[in-house]
């Protein structure tokens, strides 16, 4: 009796220890393989997710080459046509320029013939003499000095600096004219105040020797006074 029962027992003990082995072996059949599929298919997304960023990458650093390539086209044929252009127009254009220059030059002459002479410039000269009596002497003085040859403002400040009134009491008149030379003759009456502090006044009469240069624009060269 005692053996039937040890021998029960034995045998449901084998029995106990088998099934549990076979739900261990099960166990690891069904849960292994998951966790295995899950990792390989997220190595397999990171994968061609890194792929497709490195194309993005490669396809936008290509269109930027590209981009640059046509602005260099671009660049070179803009410049290679206006080099054409230059170079078959250049000499055409110089010859116009050089045309319109000597038309330009001519006109000038004609023009300062036709609104300048000899007595235009000793009457525009004294006027800026007549000014600068009155008021902004400094300016007046040195504009006044344009209409001479080699003559600094400083000598027309000092001529002038004790004139209180400017007066012409004849009109410039043209005495002499040969060529580029002219003489001119004014009347003029200044007020000079003394060193005794009276006024004196002064009449005089001026011969302006003028020259006229290369474009006839005539300017005073000396005077003399009487």
């Amino acid at each position: 009796m005692k053996a039937l029962k040890l021998l029960l027992f034995v045998i449901l003990l084998s029995t106990l220890v088998y099934t549990t082995g076979c739900d261990k072996q099960q166990e690891g059949e069904f849960k292994l393989p998951d966790q295995q599929v899950t990792s390989d298919k997220d190595k397999e997304l990171q994968v061609r997710e890194d792929m497709l960023n490195q194309k993005t990458k490669e396809l936008d650093e290509r269109e930027k080459l590209l981009n640059q390539r046509d602005s260099i086209l671009t660049s070179k044929m803009l410049e290679l046509e206006k080099g054409v252009l230059n170079t078959d127009t250049s000499k055409t254009k110089d010859s116009k320029k050089e045309e319109k220059n000597k038309k330009n030059l001519e006109k000038e002459k004609d023009l300062n013939k036709r609104l300048d002479s000899p007595t235009i410039t000793v009457n525009d000269y004294l006027e800026y003499i007549k000014r600068g009596t009155e008021g902004n002497f400094d300016d007046n003085m040195k504009k006044a000095s344009t209409f001479w040859n080699n003559r600094p403002t400083d000598v027309f400040k000092k001529n002038y600096k004790d004139v209180k009134k400017f007066v012409v009491v004849s009109e410039p008149k043209v005495v002499k004219q040969e060529g580029n030379n002219a003489q001119v003759k004014v009347t003029v009456m200044q007020t000079i105040k003394g060193k005794d502090g009276k006024d004196v006044e002064k009449k005089v009469t001026i011969t302006y020797n003028l020259q006229a240069d290369k474009n006839s624009k005539w300017k005073i060269k000396s005077n003399i006074v009487k």
